[in-house]
């Protein structure tokens, strides 16, 4: 009696479906890794964002104290200047016996020494200043390491269920049919981590609405007016200092506006406004804050994408060697985009310019915190 022989099972058919089911398995549980480590880093990311904003006032406060110092000194100065001081001879000369002399010489010795007194506190300042501010600027690079990260952990889930996808498609009966149903909850869950990824990103480049912005209307109406005499006239002074025009000035700048001007350092064209030939000096802002001899403030330009939900955030600016922390309060044309920033009178003089034409358009980094 002859054997038939049995039809053979197909091994490397089965192998395929089996290196298929392993090969999901692992991307389950990597997944499943991704989605914790990266919730992880949205937490993570949140909890500086506050530490930021607390780190930022106290640099603001720093600031402040910093400059009504120097402001105290240059008086200073520039009354000894004026007054040519007080020499030695001056004193012994005009003492009218001995005990004036010894009374003339401890007021000379009292003015010395407070003002040396007034230096050491001045350097305690600018100490104090730096310290803040290197502090906050750890805060941030830490904040936009740990959102590269779960950049990155996005992007590894979307390897994961590639790779998997890949291996599912080396086998097609039924089994992998089942097996199919995993990988598309893979994916599902691929695509959620992207979607809050991009929230996340979002969130860092155009803030939630501060609360002058939701005024409605009335924000609206601080807009149009900053637009016709606030932003708008100190571009206009700011061009006149360079030598050329409004438009071109513009044109001067057309590397001034940051294709994402709420990610990280970015450089620009920063104009000035705020003086009484401007006609700006006392102006009201889109916030509905006055544009003063020392505002602390910058307006956007109108074209950024969201640009309202910049007014109320915070500004790290850097020229020359020079740090300074501002707000941004006003928005205009802005040469359509060309200047980055605006800047008011606090903060271009605390860049060294001695008037808004002095600074007219200069190139500055700036990130937003």
């Amino acid at each position: 009696m002859l054997c038939m022989p049995v039809a053979a099972a197909h091994p490397a058919f089965a192998d395929e479906v089996s290196d298929a089911k392993a090969a999901l398995d692992q991307a389950e549980e990597r997944m499943a890794q991704i989605a914790e480590e990266h919730a992880q880093l949205e937490a993570q990311v949140e909890e500086l964002q506050e530490q930021i904003d607390d780190a930022t006032q106290g640099v603001m406060d720093a600031q402040a104290a910093m400059q009504e110092g120097r402001a105290h000194l240059g008086e200073m100065l520039s009354y000894e200047y004026k007054t040519g001081g007080i020499s030695l001879l001056e004193v012994i000369l005009g003492s009218q016996n001995l005990d004036d002399l010894i009374d003339n010489l401890q007021y000379v010795e009292s003015v010395q020494a407070a003002q040396a007194q007034a230096i050491e506190e001045q350097k305690v300042l600018e100490q104090q200043f730096t310290d803040s501010l290197n502090d906050l600027n750890a805060k941030k690079d830490s904040q936009m390491e740990a959102l590269d990260e779960a950049s990155q952990k996005s992007e590894e889930a979307a390897q994961v269920v590639e790779s998997a996808q890949a291996q599912l498609s080396k086998a097609e009966d039924e089994a992998a049919k089942r097996e199919a149903e995993r990988l598309a909850a893979l994916q599902k869950q691929a695509e959620e981590l992207k979607a809050q990824q991009e929230a996340a990103a979002a969130a860092q480049e155009t803030p939630a609405a501060s609360e002058s912005d939701s005024q409605g209307d009335g924000a609206q109406g601080s807009d149009e007016g900053s637009n016709e005499g606030g932003s708008t006239g100190g571009n206009s002074g700011g061009s006149s200092s360079g030598g050329a025009s409004g438009g071109s000035g513009g044109s001067s700048g057309s590397g001034g506006e940051a294709t994402d001007p709420g990610s990280g350092w970015q450089t620009g064209v920063a104009s000035a406004y705020g003086s009484k030939s401007d006609g700006t000096l006392g102006g009201t802002t889109a916030t509905g804050a006055i544009v003063t001899e020392t505002s602390m403030g910058v307006a956007i330009p109108m074209s950024w994408p969201n640009y309202r939900s910049y007014l109320g955030r915070s500004v790290e600016i850097s020229y020359g060697g020079v740090t300074v922390i501002a707000v941004v309060n006003d928005c205009g044309g802005m040469g359509g985009g060309s200047r980055s920033l605006d800047l008011q009178p606090g903060v271009w003089k605390a860049f060294g310019a001695s008037s808004c034409y002095d600074w007219g358009l200069r190139t500055v980094s700036y990130r937003f915190l």
